[in-house]
């Protein structure tokens, strides 16, 4: 796109030349060909245009055969700390990839150690060449979309919303300076560093400091909405104000977004749940949004025990089963649900894991039911003041950020068996 510029401005520069006269009013014609020279500039920027675009395919192209962008795409905003770090590594995985891909050329792969010998004939610069490409074009879709989910949120972190594209520009400017100044000392540090091992010793230094302030930067940063980690640390706080069976036992507590950053960890299993005092393992794992089938599990739940699991749920927006492995919850999504169902139904998969850490693990559907009510009658008892007191203290509850990708919703009416529905 620079080079449309550049022919533009040559073509406006080479008409002002031409128009130029001598003393007594006649044109001078200048000796060069000008007319080839601006067919050659306009036919340089239209193939400069077709590049780009063409790179933008490409890059397209590499992304969908190793991540799915459909899913990314839209979790990048629930995640945004995660990926605006994960950026940063990818984009450093693809320097060190081609820093040392020269040395890849004499070696190959073998099954004995040292596990790489001589060869003269190696594939293995090929392949490096390839991942730091791939490297890149992830590092491209996952930095650009994090990074506009967190100018967004510093945007909009006020009382009044603030100027997007403001914020947006004022970046572009700081990395166009910084930018030629990293030009500048880097042309005065490779004046100075030649050898091999003083080229590494800067590279992998420069990169653990690129990593560090990252991380440094994206610990600072309190996102103002629930994501499911977030949520699982405040209502596991929120929890703590009240006893086995909901009963208040201290002053309800809601910790604001800077305190829960504190405690956020940037890279995490989202669908972890914590148990307390668990005889086996430290957490449960929790599906949000996923198909009706995945209620079953291994062991295909009757029509009976169907119709009473949504009788049960008749009044919520979700359904919510744990299967033969209790530390394995579902969560299925109904038509019309809300950014507050999907609270809710995450605290009732931690009422749930709370249960099953204090009893004796549940063998046959009339236990599970049994939990599952108990977990459903304590959430609807707890979640409206946690909901209030989340509210007062800051958080942007109205935004849906626990479900990402797209959810798999059902619709279920009287004498209907439940219709899996998958909205974009």
């Amino acid at each position: 796109m620079n080079s449309i510029f550049i022919g533009i401005a040559t073509m406006l520069y080479v008409f002002d030349i031409s128009k130029a006269k001598d003393e007594e009013g006649n044109e001078i014609l200048p000796e060069v060909d000008f007319r080839g020279f601006i067919r050659y500039q306009i036919w340089n920027a239209v193939q400069a245009f077709c590049s780009s675009l063409a790179g933008l395919f490409a890059s397209r192209a590499v992304l969908q055969a190793i991540v799915s962008g459909y899913y990314l795409g839209t979790s990048l905003y629930p995640e945004a700390k995660t990926y605006r770090l994960l950026a940063d590594i990818l984009n450093d995985a693809a320097m060190v990839t081609d820093t040392l891909s020269p040395h890849l050329a004499h070696v190959s792969f073998s099954l004995n150690y040292p596990f790489l010998v001589p060869a003269s004939n190696s594939t293995l610069r090929v392949v490096a060449l390839c991942l730091s490409g791939a490297f890149r074009a992830l590092c491209g879709a996952v930095a650009g979309g994090s990074k506009a989910a967190l100018t967004v949120h510093f945007a909009t972190a006020g009382e009044r919303p603030g100027d997007v594209g403001d914020l947006s520009a004022k970046d572009g400017s700081k990395e166009t300076v910084l930018a030629l100044l990293g030009m500048l000392c880097g042309s005065v540090v490779l004046k100075y560093v030649h050898t091999p091992r003083a080229t590494y010793i800067v590279l992998f230094g420069l990169i653990f400091c690129h990593l560090a302030a990252n991380f440094i930067a994206v610990r600072v940063i309190a996102m103002r909405a629930f994501n499911r980690q977030r949520a699982s640390i405040a209502w596991c706080e929120f929890r703590k104000s009240f006893d086995g069976e909901g009963n208040a036992v201290a002053k309800p507590v809601v910790l604001d977004y800077l305190r829960v950053a504190r405690q956020e960890r940037i890279f995490t299993d989202s669908a972890r749940i914590p148990i307390p005092q668990h005889v086996r393992s430290a957490y449960a794992h929790c599906a949000l949004g996923v198909s009706f089938l995945s209620l079953s599990g291994r062991q295909p739940l009757s029509n009976e025990q169907m119709a009473t699991l949504l009788e049960v749920f008749a009044h919520e927006k979700y359904i919510l089963w744990s299967t033969s492995n209790p530390s394995r919850i579902a969560i299925v999504l109904k038509d019309g649900h809300s950014p507050h169902d999907h609270l809710k139904a995450w605290a009732h998969a931690h009422e749930v894991a709370s249960i099953y850490s204090g009893e004796a693990h549940p063998r046959g559907f009339g236990q599970t039911l049994a939990t599952i009510r108990e977990g459903l009658a304590k959430v609807s008892r707890l979640f409206p003041p946690f909901l209030q007191a989340a509210q007062e203290v800051g958080w942007k509850t109205e935004e849906g950020v626990l479900v990402g990708g797209s959810p798999i919703t059902v619709t279920i009416g009287e004498a209907e068996l439940p219709e899996d529905r998958k909205h974009v």
